[in-house]
C-alpha cells in the first residue's frame, strides 16, 4: 500500500488510504496500532481516535512513551480485550 500514497509515515496518508479502501469516513472511528515511533506519529497526524503503541515489536517503551498515544500495550495480544 506504500506505493499508493505520495509519502509514508509519519504522514497520515497510509491511514487515509486504508480508510478509503474500507469505506470509513470518520477518523474518530479509527484505531491506529503500531510498534514504532513513526506509526504513532502517523496516527497522531491522521487524528485517529485510538493511537495505540505495542511494546512487543520494534521499539521499546522508552522510545514510544514520549510519542502521542492513547494507550501502550505490552503485546498485540492485549488489543482484543481493549477493544471489547
Amino acid at each position: 500500500m506504500r506505493d499508493d500514497v505520495s509519502q509514508g509515515r509519519p504522514a497520515p496518508y497510509l491511514i487515509f488510504r486504508a480508510m478509503e479502501a474500507t469505506g470509513v469516513l470518520d477518523v474518530h472511528r479509527v484505531a491506529n496500532v503500531g510498534d514504532t515511533v513513526l506509526d504513532l506519529q502517523a496516527g497522531w497526524n491522521a487524528g485517529v481516535r485510538w493511537n495505540i503503541g505495542v511494546l512487543s515489536g520494534a521499539h521499546t517503551e522508552e522510545r514510544l512513551r514520549p510519542m502521542p498515544h492513547t494507550r501502550l500495550l505490552r503485546s498485540v495480544a492485549a488489543l482484543l480485550s481493549l477493544l471489547e
